[in-house]
């Protein structure tokens, strides 16, 4: 875990913040579950509020914008790598969660790896690209059954943004939309605490998380942050992955690259 270096000036309001988030998460491991209900996540501390992947809408992400739709090429078999079919194209015994968040991902991952090269650089905000154990996080992987992990993460360098991105994979599905996978919840934490040690942080009050967290054929985008002692947990609807979805591909990628937003200093 980095630490707050001894000549950085932490404020309690900080310092209160990191401890506030450790109970969370050591909260969240104590229930030993699976995924989490809305009353579960209730008494944690953690309130549910609803995102829509539209800058017009009210309900838009707090502390992330998307990349411009009109610079992202259009999904094709070039720009993903290959045909998605979803289910059309599935082989036993791949048919776990894993492996079909593992397809989804080959494409997603082609995708964005097309768009870095090829898409206008103007205006892109400059997400490190490492490989995920080269980031110092902690909690991204899961080995022992329902298993989840990280595909790739994405911070910037420098204090002004101690925003993060990541793709995540889970073995199982919700058995309900509503519902909020430990592996969703945990990596996000995690990643927010480790954040909040870092000393070029001290200053920073919000450390926003967004994920697109795959599981089997359903995909969603999730946003968090720890704000006014509250942890807000904000996901997207289910986009289906069963057959070809290039619209949800598209979105996905324009969300993944485009820049951070948000005042992230002030405490409300």
């Amino acid at each position: 875990m980095p630490e707050v270096a001894s000549s950085t000036v932490e404020s309690p309001t900080h310092i209160a913040m990191r401890h506030d988030l450790r109970r969370i998460a050591l909260r969240i491991k104590d229930l030993a579950v699976d995924e989490f209900s809305p009353e579960q996540l209730k008494s944690l501390n953690i309130r549910i509020d609803p995102m829509i992947l539209d800058e017009t809408s009210p309900r838009k992400p707090s502390y992330f914008a998307p990349y411009p739709a009109h610079l992202v090429p259009d999904p094709d078999e070039e720009v993903l790598g290959g045909a998605y079919n979803g289910i059309d194209d599935e082989m036993e015994p791949f048919t776990r969660p894993a492996n079909r968040a593992y397809e989804i991902n080959k494409h997603l991952s082609h995708y964005i790896y097309h768009c870095n090269l090829f898409c206008d650089e103007k205006g892109r905000a400059p997400w490190t690209a490492k490989c995920v154990g080269d980031y110092p996080f902690q909690g991204l992987y899961k080995y022992a059954e329902p298993a989840y992990g990280c595909y790739r993460i994405t911070d910037l360098n420098g204090p002004t943004y101690p925003h993060v991105k990541a793709v995540m994979y889970n073995n199982m599905v919700t058995t309900d939309d509503s519902m909020i996978l430990y592996g969703e919840l945990f990596p996000m934490v995690r990643i927010m605490i480790t954040q909040f040690w870092k000393a070029q942080f001290a200053h920073q009050m919000v450390s926003p998380v967004l994920i697109i967290s795959l599981m089997g054929f359903k995909a969603r985008v999730i946003e968090a942050y720890f704000k006014n002692q509250i942890l807000v947990v904000r996901p997207t609807k289910m986009y289906d992955f069963t057959h070809a979805n290039p619209a949800a591909f598209k979105m996905f990628v324009q969300w993944y690259m485009g820049p951070p937003v948000g005042d992230t200093i002030q405490p409300s």
